[in-house]
């Protein structure tokens, strides 16, 4: 390999590296930092593609490119706890071009700053046309066979971006931004973000967020399967690695919620089956003598040393091996490729903690042969959920949620309302709340019977669910009461809520009509006792509504102090000439 030549150097020495987080998106803690350079406008040139045009023009890429490899490295190396996190180091495709290009040398880099082959990520990016796929991709399974952790950056942009995901299996897939920017609300993004987030999970792959900038998105990409996130939201490049941390709070602090409630999460632990793992690389004897042991034993997850799992090994496919008349002699030898644990690992689906279970059991249910999912927190592998066992897991929640189910309306009940307003009150986010109480009811009940007064109930059920926006949680309090309540992201979505409360109070108003008799409706009452046994006109049935809109410095702190509002306000509410009470806070 030819030495630089001073001028190099000196771009070298002008250049500097940038890094950006990439964060788990469940938890907020710190998986990796992406390399990013700095310093080629003061070089005089337009953007960073032209620079490394420039060196592929002069036939210098390889050389250049593992020079500034080694600087990467060298201040990667001065990041808190950087031999617990992954470097991602993006790779000029057109390097496999070079005359010079050789195997081996980022090793050599790697030993000489006491790093694992497994903290360096390769990204591949499809800017530059691939000409040879077949080549490109046999040599990304090289560096995954050399021990490197392999993503495909700008996934789905190019054309070739499917044909190396199904040959070379990318460890990570990075998606585009541009199938990210306002996903929440572009439903054909989310479509397609979404299978292509299923598709990378069903082979094993984690899926990257890349370039998110908002809240709105970021809820999205978490709410599709996406399990790391990279963005302007988690935070921007900096090239002060003192500026890095190891747990980014604020996207910890959206997911708070969903660790502070039961519900899915709760059901999800105690089942979990927390089966002894192994490293990838411990020796291939080890893990026979694991299935040796224990008869019982189908299968091993495999993990890598910051304990994020790569898949397992199944005793089927250890059989051919260890019954062969050679096998052991074969895993004992380490010069052969059966020696080797990575041979042997099967990718199955891995899924967070937090994952909603419909989305473990989609997962899951996508997959051909899959026995299981592997179950993370923070990226590390916590457990095992076998077929059988999350068929157990669904039916559970499913009781659970069949006994608070109202039996008449079959909106959720006060146990799924209490945990929306934990949900809600947890988060921290501007949060809004609706409760609505029948005006008049108890009259129209006692004349016209509690069969037509179940119908109302009905009647105003199936108008929430039609008139109500279907993000909004709707609940059944029970009678005549009933709730709902959203995380409020902007002014205009405010507006929009308390636009469909008013829709809901004047519809109800219009349908109920035709539950009373021609009479009523023409009289506009009816004439019954009240309760003192006075007779009397009572108003035709309506629906009051109090909307609290909860801010991030409000001074309601707690479910108790919503309720009394609720209770206290109710009264204005219907005296209201609109039937609709606003209290902001």
């Amino acid at each position: 390999m030819e030495p630089l030549h001073s001028i190099y150097h000196y771009y070298l020495d002008v250049l500097d590296i940038a890094f950006q987080p990439i964060v788990d998106i469940h938890s907020g803690s710190l998986f990796g930092v992406e390399a990013l350079l700095r310093g080629t406008d003061t070089l005089g040139f337009e953007s960073i593609e032209s620079f490394f045009d420039r060196l592929f023009e002069e036939n210098t890429l390889y050389t250049f490119d593992l020079a500034l490899r080694e600087k990467v490295i060298k201040k990667f190396c001065t990041i808190e706890s950087h031999t617990e996190i992954k470097l991602f180091y993006n790779l000029d495709n057109r390097l496999l071009e070079m005359d010079d290009f050789s195997k081996g040398n980022t090793s050599r880099i790697l030993k000489r700053y006491g790093l694992d082959h497994k903290s360096m990520v390769f990204e591949l990016s499809e800017h530059n046309e691939i000409v040879n796929i077949d080549h490109f991709t046999s040599l990304m399974s090289h560096y995954r066979h050399e021990g490197y952790c392999v993503a495909i950056d700008d996934f789905g942009i190019g054309q070739s971006g499917f044909k190396m995901l199904y040959h070379a299996t990318p460890n990570i897939i990075k998606i585009d931004r541009f199938f990210l920017s306002d996903i929440d609300s572009d439903p054909k993004k989310k479509l397609l973000a979404r299978n292509m987030v299923q598709l990378s999970t069903l082979m094993g792959c984690r899926v990257i967020a890349e370039g998110v900038e908002t809240e709105a998105e970021f809820l999205v990409c978490k709410e599709i399967g996406c399990h790391l996130v990279q963005g302007y939201f988690v935070g921007r490049p900096t090239c002060d690695c003192s500026q890095l941390s190891l747990q980014y709070t604020h996207v910890n602090a959206i997911t708070l919620l969903e660790k502070r409630t039961p519900g899915d999460q709760n059901i999800i632990r105690k089942r979990l089956e927390i089966l002894e793992t192994v490293s990838i690389d411990d020796s291939m004897e080890l893990v026979v003598d694991k299935f040796k042991v224990d008869q019982e034993l189908s299968l091993i997850p495999v993990i890598d040393k910051q304990g994020a799992p790569l898949g397992i090994v199944h005793e089927h496919r250890l059989k051919a091996v260890i019954y062969s008349q050679f096998g052991r002699s074969l895993i004992q030898n380490n010069s052969s490729n059966f020696s080797v644990l990575e041979r042997y690992v099967e990718s199955i689906p891995i899924v967070d903690v937090t994952m909603p279970l419909e989305t473990i059991v989609e997962l899951y249910s996508l997959s051909d042969s899959a026995p299981g999912v592997l179950v993370v927190e923070s990226s590390k592998y916590i457990g095992y959920l076998s077929a059988r066992v999350m068929i157990e897991a669904v039916h559970e929640r499913n009781l659970i949620r069949a006994r608070d189910q109202n039996p008449l309306s079959r909106l959720p009940g006060n146990f799924m309302i209490n945990e929306h307003i934990a949900h809600s009150f947890d988060s921290g986010q501007t949060s809004v709340f609706c409760y609505f109480d029948f005006d008049h009811f108890k009259p129209y009940n006692d004349h016209y019977g509690f069969r037509n007064g179940d119908r109302v109930i009905v009647l105003f059920a199936e108008l929430m669910h039609k008139v109500l926006l279907n993000e909004y949680f709707i609940g059944h309090i029970g009678g005549d009461d009933f709730f709902a309540g959203t995380i409020i992201k902007d002014e205009a979505m405010f507006d929009e809520f308390c636009a469909s409360v008013r829709k809901l109070i004047y519809q109800f108003s219009e349908d109920v009509r035709e539950f009373y008799s021609a009479e009523d409706r023409d009289r506009g009452c009816i004439v019954a006792e009240d309760r003192d046994g006075v007779t009397r006109e009572f108003k035709l049935l309506s629906v009051s509504a109090v909307v609290v809109y909860k801010s991030v410095t409000s001074s309601i702190h707690s479910a108790e102090q919503l309720q009394k509002i609720f209770a206290v306000e109710k009264k204005n509410a219907k005296h209201s000439p609109e039937h609709l009470r606003l209290i902001i806070d």
